[in-house]
């Protein structure tokens, strides 16, 4: 079989395979090459080696967020995923995230529970942005959330961080942001076309990475 008619069945079967399947990935980001156009940070947030998040600590008084845009309406069910690294002083400073489906955020309107237990805990005091729970202390891990609610539409995401007078901590750094969903019928799916130009830089890197070990063999 010549290769292009190998790559036409390859393409073909990872084509049906992805129809096959109810969850399909809507969205990933590993932060290793920067932010997209629909992200954005603020306050003491950027990007540091592949994570978004504090950069050199934050101070009292801090505010800052990750934004992320999703599009959502070709999509009939939506789970995020991230992964997380938080170290702030305990009950006093956390983290949570909110969700706005007209571009304005105001305070902790919006917040988003997770599925997974044991994320958010009650704060001592409750902060403005971020009301009354929040993640706080060290903690590590992944959070999962249902974004179901929002599909149909577009919605904004906000990962924010605040903190009171007094400041202890390296804060948070987040990682591998995930959305998975289910495709409503007729939504458009990667094109054959595609999926050939994907396997032929899967060859390539690979190609690659076979004369690289040759080279150090």
């Amino acid at each position: 079989m010549n290769l292009r008619l190998m790559l036409a069945a390859t393409a073909s079967a990872a084509l049906m395979s992805a129809s096959a399947h109810a969850a399909t990935n809507i969205y990933y980001q590993s932060f290793t090459g920067g932010l997209n156009a629909n992200e954005s940070v603020s306050g003491t947030f950027g990007v540091t080696n592949g994570q978004v998040g504090h950069v050199g600590g934050y101070r009292k008084y801090d505010y800052s967020f990750y934004e992320l845009s999703l599009d959502l309406t070709d999509v009939l069910s939506a789970e995020l995923l991230f992964d997380y690294d938080i170290q702030s002083e305990a009950r006093y400073d956390g983290f949570n995230v909110v969700a706005s489906t007209n571009g304005e955020f105001d305070g902790p309107t919006g917040l988003l529970t997770p599925i997974s237990l044991g994320f958010y805990s009650p704060l001592s005091t409750p902060l403005p942005k971020l009301g009354n729970v929040a993640a706080s202390g060290e903690k590590k891990g992944t959070a999962v959330f249902d974004l179901s609610q929002f599909a149909g539409k577009t919605v904004d995401l906000r990962f924010q961080f605040q903190a009171d007078y007094f400041a202890d901590g390296r804060g948070v750094l987040l990682d591998n942001v995930i959305v998975n969903g289910e495709l409503a019928p007729g939504a458009a799916v990667p094109e054959p076309d595609a999926w050939a130009l994907m396997i032929l830089g899967f060859g390539a890197a690979g190609s690659i990475l076979r004369r690289r070990r040759g080279a150090f063999a």
